[in-house]
């Protein structure tokens, strides 16, 4: 048995402007950095959002991303997410990001995203700074692992 993971419903979508930027290092690598952004959740709870992103931007203009956000809602919830992923530049000016996240929440409300997994895909405008992304909620699907014939 072989488990993928399947998209399911959207659980969110963000739109966020990022408020600073900090150069952490070079390297021969390439430049690690942090952008930090304020935004909006909507979708299966509406809230504010603001996260911390570490990006490693490469030299070949790909980019490997570990993040953690916090979002509170009008009632007064909190939820926390964290995760990892890659991007990738794709004009002078615009990226690409897709990746995995996990929440987390005390909220009774909102229990039921406790160890949720997410699926993220978004797109981030450098020039205004602004980044817009989707969050599918991720299921596990059964497939049957096939033998390989023998030869």
């Amino acid at each position: 048995m072989v488990f993928l993971m399947e998209k399911k419903e959207m659980l969110a979508e963000i739109k966020e402007k990022v408020n600073a930027i900090i150069i952490k290092e070079f390297s021969k690598d390439g430049a690690m950095m942090q952008y930090n952004s304020m935004g909006e959740v909507k979708g299966r709870y509406h809230g504010s959002h603001i996260e911390t992103v570490d990006v490693m931007l490469k030299m070949d203009g790909s980019n490997e991303w570990e993040v953690r956000a916090m979002e509170t809602t009008k009632e007064g919830d909190v939820v926390m997410i964290s995760g990892k992923g890659t991007g990738k530049q794709e004009t002078a000016m615009t990226g690409s990001f897709k990746g995995e996240v996990t929440y987390m929440t005390n909220s009774p409300r909102l229990t039921w995203l406790n160890n949720t997994k997410g699926w993220i895909e978004g797109i981030m405008d450098q020039k205004n700074n602004e980044a817009t992304m989707k969050i599918y909620q991720e299921k596990p699907m059964l497939t049957e692992a096939v033998a390989a014939p023998m030869m």
